[in-house]
Formats: structure tokens, sequence, C-alpha cells
């Protein structure tokens, strides 16, 4: 009879051990991708990133091409890409064309023109000085939110400083004025720069900077067993932060590889001067009367576009397995003067002489 109730007491409480066992994993599993993704903004929705080269192209009319990004960001919060609104920026006084009630632009590109407008306003107004300067961009993007009043108001009360808490004020004061429930959104500048890739910044009093923070080295640049490394392999984790090593400006890249498919032979992408270097970037550096090109290879996302400009310590993109890699990490190459050297001596300069020692 006992130990018939021990066998009844032990099939009972397998289910709730596993239960236990299943929970336990799958915290260690979110606390991991946690701390891992802790340094990467949010993906932006396809139908965001659809409207790019149409943002780009009024970020430019309006002399904010730097701020492509940022636009990007600001139409995620407001609305995703969706509607005939995504920049929710028919209460604009650069909308002289549709009613200024909330949704009452019925154009989406009419509403990009003018809240690209509303964001240049306000960015000039918080004294903005370039993609890169987070706090007064937090500031404007108040600004964009409340209106342009919220931006000399927290100058006048606040030494123009956003902080959450002063916006919070702001809402309230604004609330009772008008006898609303609400004004605004407070945390409306947080949540933007959550989806804005250049928020996610390290800083260096150095000239370079690694591309990978606390990385270790898997491989060394040189003779090998296997014949000649032409670049130095490091490793953080899969999907670390990729930081820009210098202020550089884009001049290739390629994110087409599955981001984690990486197997000794696969040279994704074919019929590129990279072949088998998976997603990459590709630098050009002006430094000391010479020009570099720094190529970062088997990565993971892409956050940059050829053409554009990104200054030292900007988030990039992340780590990953991409192309003929057996493991995640990253191969950083360098070369001076040919931007199609990779694999070769042509220029070849061993990293460490440019980025310094791990």
């Amino acid at each position: 009879m006992k130990l018939l109730r021990r066998i009844l007491i032990l099939i009972l409480a397998i289910p709730i051990l596993i239960i236990m066992i299943f929970i336990t994993m799958l915290f260690s599993i979110n606390g991991h991708q946690s701390n891992d993704t802790v340094d990467q903004p949010l993906t932006l929705y396809p139908l965001v990133l659809s409207y790019k080269p149409y943002v780009t192209e009024k970020a430019k009319e309006h002399d904010i091409d730097e701020y492509v990004d940022l636009i990007l960001a600001v139409m995620q919060v407001e609305s995703g890409g969706c509607g005939t609104d995504p920049m929710q920026a028919s209460e604009s006084g650069f909308n002289e064309k549709y009613p200024r009630v909330p949704n009452g632009i019925q154009d989406p590109h009419y509403s990009i023109d003018v809240g690209v407008q509303e964001l240049a306003h306000n960015l000039k107004a918080a004294k903005v000085q370039s993609s890169t300067d987070i706090q007064r961009i937090k500031v404007a993007l108040g600004g964009y939110n409340f209106g342009s009043g919220f931006i000399s108001w927290l100058q006048q009360n606040h030494e123009g400083i956003w902080t959450l808490e002063a916006a919070m004020e702001y809402s309230s004061i604004k609330a009772k004025e008008m006898n609303w429930e609400k004004y605004g959104d407070p945390p409306y500048a947080d949540k933007v720069m959550r989806y804005y890739t250049q928020f996610t910044f390290v800083v260096s009093d150095g000239e370079f900077i690694w591309p990978i923070q606390d990385a270790r080295l898997t491989q060394d640049f040189g003779a090998n067993e296997g014949g000649y490394h032409f670049g130095m392999d490091i490793s953080a984790w899969y999907g670390a932060a990729v930081y820009a090593p210098h202020n550089a400006k884009v001049v290739a890249v390629s994110q087409s590889c599955p981001a984690n498919g990486g197997y000794l032979g696969n040279w994704c992408p074919v019929n590129n001067f990279a072949s088998g270097g998976g997603n990459y970037i590709q630098l050009e550096v002006e430094y000391q009367d010479r020009k570099l090109y720094i190529i970062m290879l088997h990565m993971k996302d892409i956050y940059v576009s050829e053409g554009q400009t990104v200054k030292k310590g900007q988030a990039i993109g992340t780590q990953g397995n991409s192309g003929n890699s057996s493991g995640s990490h990253m191969h950083v190459e360098i070369h001076e003067n040919t931007n199609r050297g990779i694999n070769t001596f042509n220029g070849l300069i061993d990293p460490k002489l440019i980025l310094g020692g791990l």
C-alpha cells in the first residue's frame, strides 16, 4: 500500500517538475536575450521602411538628410506606417492643404512632407547639433509631440534639458489649461529613441574603437597553419552590437544572407567582391591624409545603407553567423586605397595597427 502511494505521488509530481524546469529555462533564455539585445534598437515595420526613399528625398529637400533614421522612428511610433497620415502631422502649422484636426491629412506623402518640415523646425528650435546629439534630439521630439511651445518652456524651466519628469509636468500643465484629461504623450521621446539606430552609441577618447565592445580575439591576423588570415576574427556574442570604429562613409553593404546560416563553403553573397562574407558593411575612413577601407563580415543585422555617413561609436549592426562562417563572430579587414582588396595583400593593414590591441 505504501509503495502504491509513493508511485502515485511520483506520478503526480512529474508534471509539476516538468513545468518548473520549463519555467526556469524560459526565464533563463529570456534573461539571456535581454542581455544580448540591450544595445539593439527595435525593428521598424516593413511598411515604415517602404517609405524610406520618399522620406530620404524630403529630408534632403528640407536640409535634414542626416536625420532619415529619426524620421522613420517617429513614423514608427506615430502610426507604424499605416493610414493616410503616417506622420500624424495634420495639426502642424505646416499643413496648409487639409483640416488641422487629428487624421485630417488624406495623403500619406503629404503627411511625410509636413511631418519632415515639423521635425526640421523642432530640431532647429532645440539647437540640435547632429544626428548623435541625443539629449537635444529628445527635446526636439518633445516639441514634435507637444508642440514647439514645449521647447521654449523647457528652456525657461529646466535649462532646456529633457527628462520624463519635465515632460510629465508640462503635460499636466497643458491638460489643466485645456481642461483635457490628457495632453500629449510624456514618454514619447523615449519611445522614438527605442527605434532610432543612432541612439545606441559608445564613446571613446581614442582615434578609433573596436567595432565590438568586450570582444575576444578568436583568430589573429597573419600567417597560420591554414595559410594566411587577412584580417582578425573577434566575437562577443551572437547579436552583439557593432559600432562604427571611426567617422566614416558607408561605401558598400550586403544583407541578403541568412543571419545565422553560416557554414564553411557557404559563399553567400555569390557574385560579389566579398563572396562568402555573409552580411557585411564596408566603411571608407579619411585618416591622417590616408584613405582606409574597413570591412566587417558575417554580420546579423545591418542598420545603415550605402552612401550614409556614420559617426565613431554609432551602432551600425550586430554580430552574426552569415556566409562562409563556422560560428558567430565578425571578421575585420583593413586595406588602404582600395575598396576591393578583400583577401588580398593589396594595401593590406594589420587591424591592430589601426584599431589598437583588444
